[in-house]
C-alpha cells in the first residue's frame, strides 16, 4: 500500500514545481490588483519583486545557523506556573526566530491571501502542555518539536515570557509558521504516460491533507485511474491520526501488479515520554487488476487482506511524577498481531515469498532515553531540525507464521546517537535477528549502521557539512528471507536494479555538502559531491567483475521553506562496474528529504533491521 506523498520523482518532476508556483502567483496578481497594505500592485512592483526574488543572495542574519540542545532555553524557568498560553500565527513575511525580520512582498503578499492559516483551536489541541502546569523543560521541547513535525508548519518556538506582578507565574507564546499548503506533483515518461496530484496538507486550516491523483496512460485500459486520499491529524485532540483512502492505481507495498485497494490506518504515536499509551490499526483490502493488457502467463492475479494492529503502555511516567525529576528514562512494553491473507493466490512455478499468507505475534520490550538538538543545515536550508540524541534498546519474541512454516522469532536492537565535544553528531545501529525451528536456528540476520555527521562549517559566502557511513548486514542459514539487496539506503540507492543480491554486504562512503547563500525564485541552493562502494558477498566473478561495486557522482539539493514541498535533490551518479543492463551514468531526483526521526519515542514491535 502506498504511503502519503512522494519519496521519489523522476527527472522531469522538478520543473513543475518551480513552474506552477510562477505561473500561479502571475495568475493571481493579474486579477487582484490590491495588496494587502491597501495599495494598487502595479506592474512595475510586480517585475520588481520577481526579479529580486529570482536570484537573490541572503543577508547573513536571515542566514544563521545554530546548534543546542532543545530544552536549553526553558531551563531557568523550571516549576514556575503557566499562567495563560497565547498563540501567535504569522504571516509569510515573518520569521518565527526574528521578530524584526520582514520580507513583505508582492509574493509573500498573494501567498498570505491564499493560505488558511491552521486555526488557533486546532494548534490548542496539538499542545499538551496546560495551564497551571508548572514549566516542564523537557515537556515543552517536546511540545515545540510535536509542532515542528506536521508538514505544514514550517517552523515553531515556544516562548516563555515572565510575568511581572506574578514573579512565580509566566505566559507561553507558541510561535509558528505554516507552510504554503496547496501542491502539486506531476511525473511523466511521454506524453503517454502521465501522473498527477494535487493536494492541501492543511485542508481549511484545520489540520487535514486531501489529495486527489489521476493517472493517464495510453496502453491502459480505462485509459485513467485515480486515488484519493484524506488525512486528518489528532482527531479531537486525542493525538490519534486518521488516513483514509481509495485506489484504483496502488503501486505501493506488497503491490506487484496495479491494484485496486481501500485502506483505513488509524495511528497514536508516542509523542512525548510522558505519554501512557502508543498504538495503531491498519486495514486494507487489495486486488490486482489487469488494467495494461498484460498476457495471462504474465499477469499475477491474486487478492489479499491486510489486517495489523498493536498496542503499547509507557512504563515509568508515574514514578518520574513522584521524584518531581526526570532523567528521561522510560520502559515500554507492547505487543502487535499482524495478518496478511491472501483469498485468491497466482498462478506460480515456483514459492515467492511475497505471495504467501503471513501471522506475526510480536511482544517487545524497549528501553530508551531520547533527549533532542535543534540545529539547522541538514537535509533544510535554515529551518529548525530535530536531531535525537541518547539511546533505544529493544528485545523482541513471538511465533512467526510463513505459509505452513511455523517458527520462534527473537530480536535485539540497539540505537545511540551522540553530539561528541566538537559538535559532531554520530548514529550507530545494532539489530541481529534469529528465528527457531526444530533445534535449528535460522534466517539469522545482522546489521551494524555507523553514519556521521560533521558540525557545519559556516564561511562567510557558503557553509559546509561533511557526511560518512559504514555498514554491515548478513544472513546466515538462510531459508525464507530473502537475499540482501544492493539498491537501497545501506547500499547503492540509483541502482536501477534488485537482481544483485548477497547473503553479506558491506558499504562504505562519504558526502560534502555546500550551502549557498544563493535563491532562486525562493528555492535555496547548495551542492554535493559523493563517494561510495558497496561489496556484495559472494562475488561469483572475483573482486572486481562480481562483487565490488563504486560509485562517484553530485548534484544539487534546493528547497523554498514557504512551500509544502520538502527538500529536492538531483543527484548525477557514475558507476564504473555495473551488471545486468544497469546503465554507467545515472540521473534521480528525490523529495521530501529530511532528518529521519519517526516522530515517535517508540514504534510498533517488528523484526531487527535487515535489509
Amino acid at each position: 500500500m502506498a504511503v502519503p506523498g512522494p519519496t521519489n520523482m523522476n527527472m522531469h518532476t522538478l520543473p513543475h514545481y518551480i513552474l506552477c508556483s510562477v505561473v500561479f502567483t502571475v495568475l493571481y496578481m493579474s486579477v487582484h490588483g490590491q495588496d494587502s497594505t491597501k495599495k494598487k500592485t502595479t506592474l512595475h512592483s510586480l517585475t520588481h519583486d520577481l526579479y529580486h526574488s529570482f536570484m537573490k543572495v541572503e543577508e547573513k542574519r536571515q542566514d544563521s545557523s545554530f546548534f543546542q540542545k532543545s530544552e536549553a532555553s526553558f531551563k531557568r524557568y523550571e516549576g514556575k506556573a503557566i499562567r495563560r498560553i497565547y498563540i501567535v500565527n504569522l504571516s509569510f513575511s515573518l520569521n518565527v526566530q526574528d521578530t524584526a525580520s520582514n520580507f513583505m512582498n508582492t509574493l509573500t503578499r498573494a501567498a498570505d491571501r491564499l493560505q488558511s492559516n491552521t486555526k488557533d483551536w486546532i494548534i490548542r489541541e496539538m499542545l499538551f502542555v496546560k495551564k497551571g502546569q508548572p514549566v516542564d523543560p523537557y515537556r515543552l521541547a517536546d511540545n515545540e518539536r510535536f509542532l515542528r513535525d506536521q508538514n505544514f508548519i514550517k517552523d515553531a518556538r515556544i516562548l516563555v515570557r515572565p510575568v511581572e506582578e506574578y514573579p512565580d507565574s509566566v505566559d507561553l507564546y507558541v510561535r509558528l509558521r505554516d507552510v504554503f499548503s496547496w501542491g502539486a506533483e506531476v511525473n511523466t515518461s511521454g506524453v503517454n504516460n502521465v501522473k498527477a496530484s494535487i493536494y492541501d496538507a492543511n485542508f481549511l486550516g484545520m489540520a487535514q491533507r486531501l489529495q486527489y491523483t489521476l493517472q493517464y496512460a495510453k496502453n491502459r485500459n480505462p485509459i485513467v485511474g485515480s486515488e484519493i486520499r484524506y488525512r486528518k491529524t489528532s482527531i479531537l485532540g486525542s493525538f490519534i491520526n486518521l488516513e483514509a483512502g481509495y485506489s484504483m492505481i496502488n503501486q505501493g507495498g506488497l503491490a506487484t501488479e496495479n491494484e485496486t485497494a481501500y485502506f483505513l490506518t488509524l495511528d497514536r504515536p508516542l509523542y512525548t515520554p510522558n505519554a501512557r499509551h502508543a498504538g495503531g490499526l491498519q486495514v486494507s483490502h487489495n486486488q490486482s487488476t489487469n488494467v495494461f493488457g498484460k498476457p495471462t502467463p504474465l499477469f499475477s492475479d491474486y487478492k489479499y487482506q491486510l489486517g495489523d494492529v498493536w498496542l503499547g503502555y509507557n512504563i515509568g511516567v508515574n514514578k518520574q511524577k513522584r521524584n518531581g525529576t526526570d532523567d528521561r528514562r522510560r520502559r515500554f512494553v507492547s505487543m502487535r498481531y499482524f495478518n496478511q491473507h491472501f483469498s485468491q493466490l497466482p498462478k506460480l512455478d515456483t514459492f515467492d515469498p511475497h505471495y504467501t499468507n503471513k501471522r506475526y505475534v510480536l511482544g517487545q520490550f524497549t528501553w530508551y532515553k531520547i533527549d533532542f538538538y535543534k540545529t539547522n543545515y541538514i537535509y533544510g536550508f535554515g529551518r529548525t531540525e530535530d536531531l535525537p540524541v541518547g539511546m533505544t534498546r529493544k528485545a523482541t519474541i513471538g511465533a512467526v507464521q510463513v505459509d505452513s512454516l511455523r517458527r520462534m522469532y527473537a530480536g535485539w536492537e540497539f540505537d545511540h546517537w551522540l553530539v561528541d565535544k566538537h559538535e559532531n553528531y554520530w548514529n550507530y545501529t545494532l539489530a541481529l535477528g534469529t528465528n527457531f525451528y526444530k533445534r535449528e536456528w535460522q534466517d539469522n540476520s545482522t546489521l551494524l549502521n555507523i553514519s556521521w555527521y560533521s558540525r557545519l562549517m559556516d564561511f562567510t559566502k557558503f557553509k559546509i557539512r561533511q557526511y560518512a557511513n559504514i555498514s554491515y548486514a548478513g544472513i546466515y542459514n538462510q531459508h525464507v528471507y530473502e537475499s540482501l539487496h544492493i539498491n537501497n539506503e545501506y547500499g547503492l540507492d540509483e541502482f536501477s536494479t534488485d537482481s544483485i543480491r548477497a547473503r553479506q554486504r558491506l558499504s562504505l562512503g562519504t558526502e560534502t555538502t555546500l550551502y549557498t547563500r544563493w535563491s532562486i525564485l525562493g528555492f535555496k541552493i547548495g551542492f554535493l559531491a559523493f563517494a561510495r562502494g558497496t561489496l556484495m558477498e559472494p562475488p561469483q566473478l572475483g573482486i572486481w567483475r562480481g562483487g565490488l561495486f563504486p560509485s562517484l557522482g553530485g548534484g544539487v539539493r534546493t528547497r523554498n521553506e514557504n512551500l509544502i514541498f520538502g527538500t529536492i535533490e538531483a543527484r548525477f551518479t557514475w558507476f564504473p562496474h555495473t551488471l545486468y543492463g544497469v546503465n554507467n551514468f545515472n540521473i534521480t531526483v528525490r523529495s521530501n528529504l529530511r532528518v529521519k526521526f519517526t516522530g515517535s519515542f517508540v514504534q510498533a514491535p517488528w523484526f531487527a533491521l535487515v535489509k
